[in-house]
């Protein structure tokens, strides 16, 4: 048991107190009795009392006068009210007021562990949050990315160590996993920091308009140039420039990044004069920039100016140790977003959320979270909530015991069949690495039905290895 999970009893009839404080110390947990209102009111004061299970009938000061007293003095402790059945009415009403619940005498010993076993787990599952927190405190004054694994730390230090040396970053990863993020750390922790941090989308431009971004333009370099514009590296001199996407770059572009990295100087769009450029250059891709290379689609000369360190960020799946504090981190963004405070997370949901692979990594799981503040009813997000890809996995994997007692046949049934099609699937496209037109035809499909299923069975690259 939670040695931290301290519970109180309070009832003036010392056979009901002794039998509740015999039964939870034989259980495990740190309790005592008291015989009035005003006694339990003095521990709650000096001591951190979880959970108190008090008698709505008592002289001087009664349980629902102690209740309202406690949830002044400790909001957290959760408190349990012991009626009988001619005051039900009364113990109702201290539920309004705050109960966490209500037992009515003679009461069942086991109704009494079921429900001070549920008070323990959220007391627990608190802590854990509480924990957690405190854990991405000690990060927070050096990094604004929420990472408690033992991969990130890594890259952490990692950065620590590259950032106040003056050279080129190559960031590779699959989309979503935070590049920028790492990029902006780089810079932060860099001499460079007082200076500009700028950002290029590679992906988003044309080449003609991103090269005039990149290196600006003379006045009367084309229709509409009046005036001379800095470009992107200009406005990064002194500081860094972070090249998103930098695979997206055609073979011209890579040439003329390839000068900036060699020479440090640029030539603005309708010049011949070299203008001098300080800056350095943080690159990310989603792509294998080495298989590009060897297909002849990125310049090896370029790839290894770029590529003086090189840092892997890893994959939400391969590090789900984070799932859970990333989670939280999200949900206390959108419950001040949408007016949501008293919001929590079911801990169901957190199950589900670390047996998902999330192919769309920590891009996903912020939508997914905002998706469940925004439609949640109540104060629990409940596990019903979850989209169906995503609880279905969890079933899959075995992380809900109580789902086939749950549900009804049909469900089952239909979890079942999804689970083996979703199997059979992923050993028939392993068998053929990954070749979608190859295992169509072995398992006498077509390919565009196989495609269809890949898709509703969120299978991915991952599943594959």
């Amino acid at each position: 048991m939670n040695e931290h999970f301290r519970v109180l009893v309070v009832d003036d009839d010392a056979s009901i107190r002794k039998r509740c404080v015999q039964l939870l110390h034989k259980k495990g947990y740190a309790v005592e009795g008291v015989n009035s209102g005003d006694m339990a009111l003095s521990l709650v004061r000096n001591k951190d009392i979880a959970l108190a299970i008090a008698d709505i009938r008592m002289p001087g000061l009664n349980g629902t006068e102690l209740l309202e007293k406690i949830k002044k003095i400790s909001p957290n402790t959760e408190v349990i009210m012991i009626t009988g059945y001619g005051t039900v009415e009364s113990a109702v009403n201290t539920i309004k007021l705050g109960a966490y619940d209500y037992l009515t005498k003679p009461f069942d010993m086991d109704k009494l562990l079921k429900v001070v076993g549920n008070v323990s787990t959220k007391f627990s599952l608190s802590e854990e949050v509480r924990v957690l927190k405190e854990r991405l405190t000690a990060f927070s004054d050096s990094y604004d990315i929420v990472s408690v694994s033992e991969k990130m730390q890594q890259i952490f230090e990692l950065i620590d160590k590259v950032a106040p040396i003056d050279c080129n970053v190559l960031l590779q990863g699959e989309s979503g996993t935070g590049k920028s993020l790492l990029a902006q750390q780089i810079h932060r922790k860099s001499p460079r920091r007082s200076n500009h941090f700028v950002v290029v989308d590679c992906a988003s431009l044309s080449e003609t308009l991103l090269e005039s971004e990149l290196f600006g333009y003379a006045k009367g370099a084309f229709t509409g140039a009046y005036t001379n514009k800095d470009g992107y590296f200009k406005v990064a001199n002194n500081g860094t420039i972070f090249l998103d996407e930098v695979a997206e770059l055609s073979m011209a572009l890579q040439g003329k990044l390839l000068r900036i990295a060699q020479d440090h100087e640029i030539i603005p769009v309708g010049s011949t004069k070299p203008v001098k450029i300080n800056a350095r250059i943080i690159a990310a891709t989603n792509k294998d920039l080495d298989t590009l290379v060897r297909e002849g689609r990125f310049r090896e000369d370029l790839f290894f100016r770029l590529n003086v360190v090189c840092i892997e960020a890893p994959p939400l799946r391969d590090r789900r140790d984070d799932i859970p504090p990333l989670a939280y981190f999200f949900l206390e963004k959108f419950k001040k977003m949408f007016q949501k405070i008293d919001l929590t997370l079911d801990n169901k949901v957190i199950s589900s959320l670390q047996a998902y692979n999330w192919p769309g990594n920590v891009r996903e799981l912020e939508n997914l979270m905002q998706y469940l503040v925004a439609v949640s009813d109540g104060i629990v997000v409940r596990l019903e909530t979850v989209p169906e890809k995503i609880r279905k996995v969890s079933v899959i994997n075995g992380d809900n015991d109580n789902f086939f007692l749950e549900a009804n046949f049909a469900s089952a049934k239909k979890i079942c069949m999804d689970n083996f099609t979703r199997k059979h699937l992923v050993s028939y496209l392993r068998m053929n690495k990954g070749n979608v037109s190859g295992t169509a035809k072995q398992i006498n499909i077509c390919r565009p039905s196989l495609q269809r299923m890949i898709k509703r069975y969120a299978i991915t690259k991952a599943d594959l290895t």
